[in-house]
This record gives structure tokens, C-alpha cells and sequence, in this order.
């Protein structure tokens, strides 16, 4: 990764988190989960690792090269401490990831530690495929993280992963192309675009480029809740507040799908870039080659685009805005799966991935926010990108309430399987966006049937 932004040396900790214990979308998380409570710990910590343990584990993770990186020097660490502890390191395979996790837990051949979302999962915790760590963690162990995600980490009043990280979206621009197109880039959230001035600024960007013009950050069937922002901005929402009925089959949700729709519709977004279509390294090429001069993606994948096209090239603004602000509710657990035959070393693992150093140095190397309160007050110093990772906290503050409490149900794993589905009908032109509503109210009426 490049060297550190001059300009912005630090981002304060405060000012990363200040968003989830304020009004802002996580601040509400608490209420949308059934149950939950603060773990006491039924065994008190009782210490589950010891120089003679021996045990082979597996580690699933996202295909983000310096996300390996890092679990791979956790691992290794970890084995200096116990020599008879092996922690395999291995990427979680692109696709549907809960057809993948489905086909490992049946045959009992899970990964001992996942490494998953918040939006998936309340699934796995719910039905037995994630163990219960209560037992694992020493007395008062959620005190150390943001309430917010500790409560989010429970169902049912038991602790099913540790928190390791948040994180958003923005957009990406090359300043080349906005150059080119005579773009004004705004440069605070009061200023950001516009869904109007966004389209036109689309229109412009791909008569210069002679392809594209916006890549949005897809990477999956599982990754469908990412169109949900721009729902939420319009006014939207998915759900009533009750967490069942649908609220999307209105003149609100259409004209938020139609919208979206649209930027298909007019070639500004390739239709290569649809939900289940699109793979991390597909989008970012489209970036990185010029294809587009406009993506929507999160702050995790900087590095990865720094790779393969110079920082002095490229920069970040805001989300578009419309009604009001919203950007993407990310960040991921560790839990352990019921196939691990060493649960209490896999759980003793993931606490030392996620305590205060190791959580500061996955953050600051790979770009992410942190979860721990104890890092509230510290100024992190980012491998790259500080000025840029000032503003994914500012943008940050915006993720709704109302679809943060949507998206940590435990049943959203199925709401957006049906997301996944019929938005992608809709993005490729063979289903409208009356229809594309109609059908996600009756898919959710289904699921929760």
C-alpha cells in the first residue's frame, strides 16, 4: 500500500465512532434484534489454550488480498503462543454465500471460524450453524465494544461472533474524467451530488469515457442490500417498523427502483455490474481501466484500487443524496461454526484477532473502522488514504436507522435472497419497477411466512 496521506496524518477515533452511539442509522440497531443482552460469560473465561493444546483450524475471509494478509500474520502470531494451534487461512468462494455456507454445515465440513456480515448473520446464529461463545468469553467481555455491535452480535441472548470491524461506502472518482467533463466536486456532505446532478454528471462521464460511467460495488447474490441506500435517501424503506410488513410496494419504492433502474437503462452502469453478476476484481477493473470515471464502493477496497491505479489519479467524495443522506450499513463478525471440533480454541482465537492491538492493526493497514470503545479516543494512523478514510466516518454517520434496524434482523438473510432476485430482473430490463416492488412485498410476505 502507498505511504500516508500528508495532508491528514490521523483520523480521531471519536470521530469514527461517534456516529454509532449517535441518532445516526446503527444508533437504532439495538431495538431490531430479539432478545438480546449482555453475555456474563457462564464459565467466567476459563482459560480454553494452553501450551500444550493442539488443534488445526480453518479461517474463511473475503477475497481482499491484504485482508489474507492480515489473518495469515494473526495466525501466525497465534502459533508462536501456542506452537500446537495451526490456523489455515483461506478465501471464502465468490457466489452465494448462503448456498456455500448450507452445503458446509450438512456435511459438517464448515470452516471452524466465518468470517461474515451483519446482514447474513442472524441466519446462521438462529438456526445452530454458529455456536454460542458465552462460555468462552470472560465476565463484562462486551464492555469493551460499542454497544450497538455487541448487541448486534447477540439473538436470542447469546453471543454468536465477536465484532471486528465497520465500514461504508462513498464515491469514487478519476480526476481525469472529472477534469475532462468540467465536474464540480463537492467537498463537504451539505454539497454532495445530487440524484439529478449525479445523473447528468453520468451522462457526461460516459460520452468521455465512450463506455460507462458509474460502477456500483456488487459482488454478489449476497451483497443485493447494497442498492437499499438508495431506497432509504428517497424517502423509503423496506420495512414498517414492526419488521415484517413490507413497505416498498408504493409510488416511493418504484420511483427509487425506476431511478436506479435507469442508470442501467442509459448504459451508465454496465449491465455486466448486476447483483449476482458482478465479482470484487470485475468492478474495480472497470474503475482501474477507465471504463468508468465514477464508482460507488467502500472504504476497504482503496487499497486494493491504489494497486492498480495511482492515488494521485483518483479520490473520494460523498454519496449522491436525494430526500436526505444514506450510505451503506458494512462491517463483519467472526463466529464459530458448529462443525469446529475445537469451538473453545477457535473462540479463544477470534478474541485475540479482535482485541485492541490486532483490531487497530487490521483498521489501520486495511482500512476500516473500528468497534472498540477503547479506540474512540485514539487517532488512528492509516497505511494509506487518512484524508479519504475522514470522510467514510463522516459518511458513516448516515446509514438510516430505520435499515439498519432492517438489515440485523435475523430473517434478512432471506429478505435478500429475494432482493438479489428480483432487482436484478429489473436492473437487466426484463421486469419493471411496479413489478420489481410488487414482487419484493410478496417475496418478504413469504419469508416471514
Amino acid at each position: 500500500m502507498p505511504g500516508h496521506d500528508s495532508e491528514t496524518p490521523g483520523v480521531s477515533r471519536r470521530t469514527v465512532l461517534k456516529y454509532a452511539a449517535s441518532a445516526a442509522g446503527l444508533a437504532a440497531l439495538a431495538p431490531a434484534l430479539a432478545a438480546c443482552s449482555t453475555s456474563t460469560g457462564a464459565s467466567a473465561g476459563t482459560a480454553a489454550v494452553t501450551k500444550s493444546t493442539k488443534a488445526d483450524l480453518v479461517l474463511t475471509t473475503w477475497n481482499i488480498p491484504a485482508d489474507v494478509v492480515a489473518y495469515r500474520k494473526f495466525a501466525a502470531e497465534y502459533k508462536k503462543m501456542y506452537p500446537g494451534v495451526n490456523i489455515k487461512v483461506q478465501v471464502t468462494p465468490n457466489g452465494d454465500f448462503n448456498q456455500y455456507m448450507s452445503t458446509q454445515l450438512a456435511g459438517g465440513n464448515a470452516p471452524d471460524i466465518i468470517r461474515n456480515t451483519w446482514q447474513g448473520f442472524g441466519r446462521w446464529a438462529q438456526n445452530g450453524g454458529f455456536v454460542a461463545l458465552d462460555d468462552y468469553l470472560k465476565k463484562g467481555y462486551g464492555d469493551g465494544f460499542g454497544e450497538t455491535f455487541w448487541k448486534a452480535a447477540q439473538v436470542d441472548g447469546k453471543v454468536h461472533g465477536i465484532p471486528q470491524h465497520t465500514d461504508t461506502f462513498g464515491t469514487y472518482y478519476r480526476k481525469d474524467v472529472m477534469a475532462k467533463v468540467g465536474a464540480k466536486i463537492p467537498t463537504t456532505i451539505d454539497d454532495a451530488w445530487t440524484w439529478d446532478q449525479f445523473l447528468s454528471l453520468a451522462k457526461d462521464v460516459k460520452q468521455e469515457t465512450g463506455k460507462a460511467a458509474v460502477a456500483y460495488g456488487f459482488e454478489g447474490a449476497n451483497t443485493a442490500y447494497r442498492w437499499l441506500p438508495f431506497l432509504y435517501m428517497h424517502g423509503g424503506k423496506l420495512l414498517e417498523d414492526d419488521g415484517k410488513t413490507p413497505a416498498i410496494d408504493n409510488a416511493t419504492g418504484i420511483e427509487a427502483i425506476a431511478w436506479f433502474q435507469n442508470l442501467y437503462n442509459e448504459g451508465l452502469i454496465p449491465k455486466s455490474n448486476t447483483i449476482k453478476g458482478s465479482t470484487t476484481a470485475a468492478v474495480e477493473n472497470l474503475f482501474t481501466s477507465g471504463q468508468v470515471g465514477l464508482m460507488i464502493w467502500g472504504d476497504w477496497i482503496m487499497g486494493e484500487v491504489a494497486k492498480g491505479f495511482s492515488t494521485d489519479k483518483w479520490d473520494i467524495t460523498y454519496m449522491p443524496q436525494d430526500k436526505s443522506r444514506a450510505s451503506d450499513l458494512g462491517g463483519n463478525l467472526l463466529s464459530v461454526s458448529k462443525s469446529s471440533k475445537s469451538p473453545a480454541v477457535a473462540a479463544d482465537f477470534i478474541q485475540f484477532v479482535c482485541n485492541e492491538a490486532n483490531m487497530k492493526y487490521f483498521c489501520e493497514t486495511d482500512l476500516f473502522l473500528p468497534v472498540r470503545t477503547a479506540l474512540q479516543d485514539e487517532t488512528l494512523t492509516f497505511s494509506s488514504q487518512s484524508k479519504q478514510m475522514a470522510l467514510f466516518s463522516e459518511q458513516a454517520k448516515t446509514v438510516p436507522a430505520a435499515m439498519a434496524k432492517v438489515e440485523t434482523l435475523p430473517d434478512f438473510a432471506t429478505i435478500n435472497e429475494v432482493l438479489a432476485d428480483q432487482l436484478d430482473l429489473c436492473f437487466i430490463g426484463s421486469q419493471t419497477p411496479t413489478a420489481t416492488a410488487k414482487a419484493i412485498a410478496s417475496g418478504i410476505q413469504n419469508a416471514a411466512s
